[in-house]
């Protein structure tokens, strides 16, 4: 007899085993203890499972979502967050000069931004522009608009001076300019014709 059929033997006698009254009664037993085990084991942990989300549910059930409060006054914004339970900090922002046409004393930005999930008595920055902050943001605004036009009107004076305003007068402040920037192929156009002016001399 060869190793192979041992080997079968053996096979036939396990289900020979499992076959008769005795080895499917210790199977069936054995598949009720598992069932048992596998079922007891998913109950306990849809008992921690749920005992997790209540107690989520318990800690996040004061929660608040921040709403979008651009454009309300101090005074709304003030209200509002004392009627919910936040916290919070008014902050003037630095004058700008896009900032020359806001409204003063209303809330330009939050921090965090709204729809942000915030614990009960979170805190919340409120970014607004004073009455101060608007003055010097006009008035940066305008300066900017007095520079732009002192650009403008030299830009003209410049162009009379040289050729009073005729085309003739705008192709000589071209040429001037030309010489004036040192430009990759012009600058080596004008640099080589004054060479050639010198070696003719």
């Amino acid at each position: 007899m060869s190793a192979k059929d041992g080997k079968v033997d053996k096979f036939i006698k396990a289900v020979d085993k499992l076959t008769d009254s005795k080895g499917i009664s210790k199977l069936g037993k054995t598949l009720n203890k598992t069932i048992d085990i596998a079922g007891n084991i998913i109950s306990s942990t849809a008992e921690v499972t749920n005992h997790q989300i209540d107690e989520r549910n318990k800690r996040h059930q004061f929660d608040i979502k921040l709403p979008d409060i651009s454009g309300l006054s101090l005074d709304q914004t003030k209200d509002l967050f004392d009627s919910v339970g936040l916290k919070y900090a008014f902050v003037k922002v630095d004058p700008d000069i896009k900032l020359a046409t806001t409204k003063i004393d209303t809330v330009m930005k939050t921090v965090p931004k709204p729809k942000t999930v915030l614990p009960a008595g979170g805190f919340v920055k409120v970014y607004y522009l004073d009455a101060e902050g608007l003055e010097e943001s006009k008035k940066i605004l305008e300066d900017s608009i007095n520079k732009k036009q002192s650009r403008k009107d030299s830009a003209k004076a410049l162009v009379n001076k040289v050729g009073h305003g005729t085309a003739m007068g705008a192709n000589k402040v071209l040429k001037v300019s030309k010489k004036l920037v040192p430009h990759s192929k012009r600058y080596r156009k004008i640099k080589t014709s004054k060479n050639s002016d010198e070696i003719e001399k």
